[in-house]
């Protein structure tokens, strides 16, 4: 048997589905502990940030496997122009002048 595990960092994402095409009943891709095989993958599905998408496949039957990605969700907006950088302040004690000793 072969498998995987997929760490999912990213929060609020769906899953789209580029191709899908695996041993229906045998090979499975899980997200969420839902089981994926065959033709029907798992688009539009939000895997949850710390639970791996898990691969397993029987290597009976060769078929052409998976491609997934994970989308912005529509609460996102596009931006065209990027975010200011963070800036910080420091502000510098004023310096005093120099004092001669008295002559």
């Amino acid at each position: 048997n072969q498998g995987c595990n997929i760490s999912v960092n990213e929060n609020g994402k769906a899953i789209s589905v580029e191709s899908f095409q695996t041993e229906s009943g045998y090979d499975k891709l899980f997200v969420n502990g839902e089981a994926f095989s065959g033709s029907s993958g798992p688009a539009g599905k939000y895997p949850s940030t710390g639970r791996p998408i898990t691969w397993t496949s029987d290597e009976i039957v060769a078929s052409p496997g998976w491609k997934i990605c994970l989308t912005a969700t529509q609460t996102e907006a596009p931006s065209s122009t990027p975010p200011a950088a963070p800036t910080t302040t420091v502000t510098m004690p004023p310096t005093e002048a120099p004092t001669m000793p008295p002559i």
